[in-house]
């Protein structure tokens, strides 16, 4: 659809009225971005490793980086217009490139996993971990929007933020430097986010294609990618499913971990010189535990632990755990104690 501005005379929007030329020379380009060739194996070695080191060190910008030079969107694509033309040799082409894609990352990441086994998993790593419902609506986004980068003129350069919202190498190299570290669990939830993306990629650029004017040249090729075409929506929704009940019981644990922290903090006001440092929480099987670190310059009595978690118990709506760790600090001006620390009997050396 276009819209003409009378008074400049440019033309705003999308035509999506493209003859067989334009749909041929748009087929040759998804094609070459999906091939597998030492280029794409190159490319991905070095995004995989600059992932990797920026992901050890926490570092956003150099992850960014990563994302930018990594080629596992191309054979996506790829993918994506098999699926919209029924072109079946363009899609099992495309599906090749992608595995061998995955399979070279992942290997890749473990090696860097093992590499620098010493450095602890970050912050940058555990958050690859436990994707939900909106990093699949980003994929799909994502998917038409870079769908739409291929098919509409004068939107190449849109493709670099496309890279960036889809992430690919990231996950992937989380997931790899996660089996290094025997934490198979947490390479689970990264290669998750992985598949989400890939699948809500496929799916939106598959629309875009499609709305293109892509489409099977015969009603007989139509029924050749059929099965695919199911197989690629099912597992969308199966994601979509499992994702939006990650995302729930997320916002759950943030208001449940909200609540008794703010119970907390209100309680203790009553506890000069005690501070809340942090709250987590352990789902088990007969009630969730709160492990609680607090500052204090005497340790917390079970009496007045027991009154703590009663008002936790009442904020919460039902039975928590509360454990508490008192961290024994004191707070010192020039003119002495603010509050000077307090052993309790058993750990006072010179008490009887």
């Amino acid at each position: 659809m276009t819209v003409m501005d009378e008074q400049s005379g440019h033309t705003w929007g999308i035509d999506f009225r493209r003859n067989e030329g334009q749909r041929l020379a748009t087929r040759q380009t998804v094609s070459s971005g999906a091939a597998l060739t030492r280029s794409y194996l190159a490319m991905n070695a070095a995004a995989t490793l600059i992932a990797g080191f920026g992901l050890l060190q926490n570092s956003p910008a150099v992850i960014i980086g990563a994302m930018l030079i990594a080629m596992l969107f191309g054979p996506i694509v790829g993918i994506a217009m098999g699926l919209a033309e029924a072109n079946l040799p363009l899609l099992g082409r495309s599906f090749v490139s992608e595995i061998a894609g995955i399979a070279w990352v992942l290997a890749i990441g473990y090696a860097v996993g093992k590499a620098f086994a010493g450095i602890p998993i970050g912050s940058e790593i555990l958050s690859r971990t436990s994707p939900t419902s909106l990093d699949l609506l980003i994929g799909l986004v994502g998917g038409l929007a870079g769908g739409f980068t291929y098919v509409a003129a004068g939107l190449t350069s849109a493709i670099v933020g496309v890279a960036i919202a889809t992430a690919l190498v990231p996950p992937l190299t989380s997931c790899g430097i996660l089996l290094a570290h025997h934490l198979p669990e947490l390479a689970a939830g990264a290669f998750l986010l992985f598949l989400a993306n890939f699948t809500a990629i496929a799916s939106g650029a598959m629309i875009a294609f499609w709305l293109a004017g892509h489409r099977p040249a015969a009603a007989d090729l139509r029924k050749k990618v059929l099965l695919p075409r199911l197989i690629s929506f099912l597992l969308l929704v199966v994601l979509g499913a499992h994702l939006t009940l990650t995302l729930r019981q997320t916002i759950t644990h943030s208001a449940l971990q909200s609540a008794i922290r703010n119970t907390l903090s209100s309680e203790l006001t009553k506890m000069p010189g005690t501070r809340l440092v942090s709250v987590t929480l352990a789902p088990q099987q007969a009630e969730t535990i709160a492990w609680v670190v607090l500052r204090t310059p005497q340790p917390v009595s079970p009496e007045q632990a027991a009154h703590l978690n009663d008002m936790v118990n009442r904020a919460a709506g039902r039975t928590i755990g509360l454990h508490i760790r008192s961290v024994i600090t004191a707070e010192t001006t020039r003119e002495g104690y603010v509050y000077a620390p307090q052993l309790s009997p058993a750990e006072d050396p010179g008490a009887p």
